[in-house]
């Protein structure tokens, strides 16, 4: 019987074909990607190093008050560098301050609202004061008034009046008590205060400080609040306010004074309470008849004693070296 060799398949051969074209191309894909991802890497890598350029001849051109040409730069930096949000935000704000600097409030505002827009983060308390600024000296003075009061919350929710103290005047949203009016008055010293006791003195005196709450708000909105010989000056009046409600609270309120001290201090200072007319001799007081006059002389000595006393234990118990030679006029 003769054997045979099994014939080959044709579909065998037609397949492996097929595979081998199939792999080629996959690798000629695989080869283009790899490529094209070498181009776009590189080419963003040209983008980033342009954009860094941008931004550093703009901060150059920006130091020598170039403003305009610095802009046109950083906006391309700010289109093409991909740089973080806070980041753009900072370059918009830094734009916006230099062109309020340079009067120039329209072109600042825009800025200032690119700078929101990329959020404001750490510089929103700022940006506010910035915007109501330049709204305030374009003229838009409902806008700025908007924008203020959207960043001071001048008239704070769920704070309890009393019935007794009725609105005296609105400005704007903003209702201003009798109370407030009165605090006000106290403050005054005591000889201007007595212009402002009589019904048409206390109008003048409403009208008066509805004035100057208004020019406060003008003030705030073109940040006076905010010039330095201003913040200086009112860390100086917060630093004596402090200290004067110090020793108020730690001093005075320490203060004892025994009916045997005042009556004791009365007898050693006798002459000094005297009384009689002008020219006319001296009568002696009882301590019952000035008693209120004792007291408050002796309450003086007292804190005055008190504060000397702490101002000295301050000065031995701290860290302080004084100078007093240095005080001359250097001549």
């Amino acid at each position: 019987m003769e054997l045979r060799e099994p014939p080959q398949s044709s579909q065998r051969g037609s397949t492996d074909t097929t595979n081998r074209w199939l792999l080629i191309v996959i690798l000629i894909l695989v080869a283009g990607l790899a490529v094209w991802l070498l181009l776009h890497s590189s080419d963003r890598g040209v983008d980033r190093t342009a954009a860094e350029r941008h931004r550093a001849v703009a901060a150059k051109l920006q130091a020598a008050g170039a403003l305009d040409e610095a802009v046109d730069l950083y906006e391309a930096y700010l289109e093409d560098s991909g740089a973080p949000s806070d980041q753009r935000a900072r370059i918009a704000y830094s734009l916006g301050t230099n062109y309020l600097q340079t009067g120039q409030y329209e072109r600042a505002l825009r800025w200032f609202y690119e700078t929101e827009t990329l959020g404001a983060g750490e510089l929103a308390d700022e940006l506010s004061s910035r915007i109501v600024h330049c709204l305030e000296r374009l003229g838009r003075h409902h806008a700025a008034q908007a924008a203020l009061e959207n960043r001071v919350q001048m008239d704070p929710d769920g704070v309890k009046r009393p019935e007794d103290d009725p609105v005296v005047a609105r400005v704007g949203q903003t209702e201003i008590r009798r109370s407030e009016v009165n605090r006000a008055l106290d403050a005054l010293p005591p000889e201007v205060a007595a212009n402002f006791s009589t019904p048409a003195g206390q109008q003048e005196l409403l009208k008066k400080y509805v004035a100057d709450e208004l020019l406060w708000r003008r003030a705030v909105k073109l940040e006076y609040d905010r010039d330095p010989e201003v913040e200086q000056r009112h860390a100086e009046l917060l630093k004596q306010l402090a200290v004067t409600r110090f020793v108020e609270k730690e001093v005075l309120d320490e203060i004892t004074v025994d009916e045997a001290d005042l009556r004791n201090y009365f007898a050693a200072n006798r002459d000094r309470y005297r009384q009689g007319q002008e020219g006319g001799e001296a009568q002696e007081v009882s301590f019952e008849e000035v008693r209120s006059w004792v007291e408050r002389d002796y309450q003086m000595i007292k804190m005055q004693a008190a504060y000397q006393e702490l101002i000295d234990t301050e000065l031995s118990t701290q860290d302080v070296e004084l100078y007093p030679e240095r005080m001359g006029d250097g001549q």
